[in-house]
């Protein structure tokens, strides 16, 4: 029950009790510039489905920016799952795991240490500014029963987070945040992948990339340019359904008992995709798949870029009906999140805030639903947390806990963005947010980046209206 789950479950409680400059630090993270020079993944992946493992080699090209290297951090967030610290219900069954070995610098073997989550790679020397350092090394990746988001469920292995994730560095330094279950304590730049997978017969793949074949094949290489992480569905149990928004390949991916909801969300995929897509901007890849289906703990609702997954039913107090609220926000994802980044750990408001407006704005236009009263109650009830525990919407995401995480970071942003709306009219606040995704595009954007492009355009400053929204501030001094 996370994330979009948490959500979810929070409307049905809620309602059953009535550039600065587009210049960010290098702006990805003081390595390099814009979209010249990003990381560069190599990937060979081996998936043995007897034993649930992903063995092969990894190879990431790492162009160095302004500040030059002595170390290098990278996150091996399956490594949670081999001794659990968390809530017992989202313990998995069995543990997994992220092992590496054989690392080297440029060819030559390195030192590195492994603490939990996270891997030190030690440089023989300094890395200047301007130069590129490559990094490989061997690893075995082993599926938890029941892992958030990385999982082996029937005949379908779900990678999330499943290889070695080149840690932000940055103004503040490197960005080494330790695993939580609450929220999503990612935050990644801008990379390119190339990524070749091994797969048993009978298998087939849904991916980050563009892999819209329907051919059953046991080696395949896939590439993706520009995005922030790369997720892999291997599976024997999803059958596709398939379609276009404009030029982009939407497709949707069911389980044998879902045939009732598939073509409905199906259609509402290709809708949301040409929503977001007229009113933000155009969505830059060809590709997008939504992955149906409650197959592991926290794995329905989730974004990823090109890949989303949901649920394909949602408890209402009229009985289920089709998920199509949770396909239009994790769709909303590809733009807030996928193209616009932010610290997901610092500021996870930023793209779930954005998001969860977007999925209220779609359903309130395309579905006709208007939670306008909601959004009230939410106001008073956030006020009401921030009187009792002094939380606001902006902190990170280790001040939360999973109930005051969904008021304060998905539905209070959004309230405060239906009140722009109020204030400033409908047309605005959607240039408001094109002129955002426009400018920090493939970036990382923060709050304060969002408040001056919304007072850009609105004309007037809108300070005093984001901090009282944001911090529960009169005055906007922070």
């Amino acid at each position: 029950m996370k994330r979009r789950f948490l959500f979810g479950w929070l409307i049905v409680f809620m309602m059953s009790w009535t550039m600065t400059q587009a210049n960010v630090f290098a702006m990805e993270n003081g390595m390099s510039t814009g979209s010249e020079k990003r990381p560069t993944y190599i990937i060979d992946a081996k998936y043995d489905d007897a034993t649930s493992k992903i063995t092969g080699h990894y190879h990431v090209k790492i162009p160095v920016g302004e500040q030059k290297l002595q170390e290098l951090y990278f996150h091996l967030y399956p490594n949670a799952f081999s001794n659990w610290k968390w809530g017992s219900a989202s313990k998995p069954k069995k543990p997994g795991y992220l092992h590496v070995r054989n690392v080297k610098v440029d060819g030559s073997t390195a030192r590195y240490h492994t603490k939990e989550t996270l891997l030190k790679v030690s440089l023989p020397a300094y890395i200047q500014t301007g130069k590129t350092v490559q990094v490989e090394m061997d690893y075995e990746l082993k599926l938890p029963q029941g892992g958030m988001r990385l999982n082996r469920f029937g005949d379908t292995a779900f990678l999330a987070q499943w290889y070695p994730m080149l840690a932000v560095k940055d103004q503040e330094g490197w960005h080494t945040d330790p695993y939580t279950s609450t929220g999503d304590p990612f935050y990644s730049r801008i990379s390119d992948f190339k990524i070749t997978f091994d797969i048993p017969k009978g298998y087939r793949l849904i991916t980050s990339a563009n892999d819209s074949s329907d051919s059953f094949s046991s080696k395949v290489t896939l590439q993706q340019s520009k995005v922030r992480d790369f997720a892999a569905v291997i599976t024997k149990d999803y059958e596709p359904v398939r379609g276009k928004a404009g030029d982009v390949e939407v497709n949707l991916w069911y389980l044998k008992g879902m045939e009732d909801v598939a073509q409905e969300l199906h259609h509402h995929a290709i809708t949301a995709m040409k929503f977001f897509s007229k009113h933000f901007g155009d969505y830059p890849y060809k590709e997008v798949d939504v992955v149906l289906g409650e197959t592991g703990y926290g794995i329905a609702g989730m974004e990823y870029p090109g890949l989303v997954t949901s649920l394909d039913k949602i408890p209402t107090r009229k009985g289920e009906r089709p998920a199509v609220n949770v396909v239009a926000h994790e769709l909303a994802h590809q733009w807030w999140y996928g193209v616009v980044g932010n610290n997901q750990v610092k500021e996870p408001w930023l793209d779930e805030g954005l998001t969860t407006f977007s999925e209220f704005l779609y359903m309130h236009e395309q579905m006709g639903e208007d939670e306008q009263k909601l959004l009230a109650k939410v106001a008073e009830r956030t006020d009401q947390i921030h009187k009792e525990k002094g939380i606001t919407s902006v902190e990170s995401l280790y001040q939360y806990s999973d109930p005051v995480y969904g008021w304060m970071v998905y539905t209070r942003p959004a309230a405060m963005m239906w009140k722009l709306m109020e204030h400033l009219g409908k047309e605005k606040v959607l240039e408001i947010l094109s002129t955002y995704y426009d400018r920090f595009r493939f970036r990382i954007a923060t709050t304060q980046d969002f408040i001056h492009v919304a007072s850009e355009v609105a004309g007037t400053d809108l300070k005093p209206f984001f901090h009282r929204w944001l911090y529960f501030q009169t005055d906007h001094k922070k």
